[in-house]
């Protein structure tokens, strides 16, 4: 839509900035909360550039993986920033990774269930911010339209200016539904004095998450590890009998998405038959 502005002779990048915009959104709530449930802030905030500098690794590297099949990079090459393809997926397994890291660091689990909330929400806050910028960078955007829902470009340099009828802005719709589901939670810890309610929030969200994960071999479980470990505990054995049941059913859940797209064809198809086709029939 408006990938870049230009500011004395600088051109920035919506995408940039929207991760910029998005990290400052992340510390603030962070900051906040931990603030109101009495936890150290200090402690993050000076683990913060090892979190950082593993996310960025784990983010690289889980989309390499993920995009050529194969865990040996063939050189470093992978973990520059210049070329590189944006992996949702990959950057959510690397966050997931970071956050496991830093709640191995507690002994309580009390502890542990405070700060998943106070992750929850500062992740929630920051992809409302983010997925716009996304949007606004011609990235997390779907297929072309006619719709009053449609985006076009708005700038002759956007990469949708090929797009005459315009095409679907799908971070926006992530960002509305994260802000219902940040708007949802918030409310139910109002009427609660429980500490682990962002745990359904974790659950709704990667909901959101899983957005991206059908298009991989693998995806949806490899996405729900992290969420298995720190909220549901389960150890390793548990999580390798997670990846073996997924990949045995698979095949089955396949099968059962292809027999319904069959079956709503077949249901749109009598529907039309039925109430379009008659009355084309009677004004004939």
């Amino acid at each position: 839509m408006f990938p870049y502005i230009e500011v004395f002779g600088i051109k920035w990048y919506m995408t940039g900035i929207g991760i910029i915009l998005a990290g400052i959104t992340f510390l603030i709530t962070v900051y906040q909360l931990s603030k109101k449930y009495n936890q150290d802030f200090v402690k993050f905030f000076t683990r913060l550039p090892v979190l950082l500098i593993l996310t960025y690794i784990l983010w690289l590297y889980s989309t390499f993986v993920l995009q050529n099949q194969t865990l040996i990079p063939t050189s470093f090459g992978v973990f520059s920033p210049y070329g590189y393809r944006f992996g949702l997926l990959g950057l959510l397994i690397a966050i997931f990774g970071s956050i496991l890291y830093f709640l191995s660091s507690f002994r309580r689990s009390e502890s542990k269930k405070i700060w998943i909330d106070i992750f929850f929400f500062g992740l929630i806050n920051a992809m409302v911010v983010l997925w716009v910028f996304l949007v606004l960078g011609d990235t997390f955007v779907g297929k072309e339209c006619q719709s009053w829902m449609c985006v076009q470009a708005l700038v002759v340099e956007s990469d949708l200016i090929k797009y005459t009828s315009g095409v679907y802005p799908i971070g926006i719709f992530l960002s509305i539904w994260a802000l219902l589901i940040n708007v949802l939670i918030t409310f139910w810890k109002m009427t609660s004095q429980k500490n682990w309610l962002g745990i359904w929030g974790f659950i709704l969200f990667l909901g959101v998450t899983m957005v991206a994960a059908p298009g991989v071999p693998g995806g949806g479980v490899m996405a729900a590890l992290g969420l298995l470990q720190s909220v549901l505990g389960f150890n390793e054995i548990m999580l390798s009998l997670m990846i073996a049941l997924y990949i045995t059913q698979d095949s089955f859940g396949t099968a059962c998405n292809i027999s319904g797209d069959g079956a709503l064809s077949a249901i749109v198809d009598r529907l039309n038959r039925i109430f379009f086709k008659k009355g084309e029939e009677q004004k004939a």
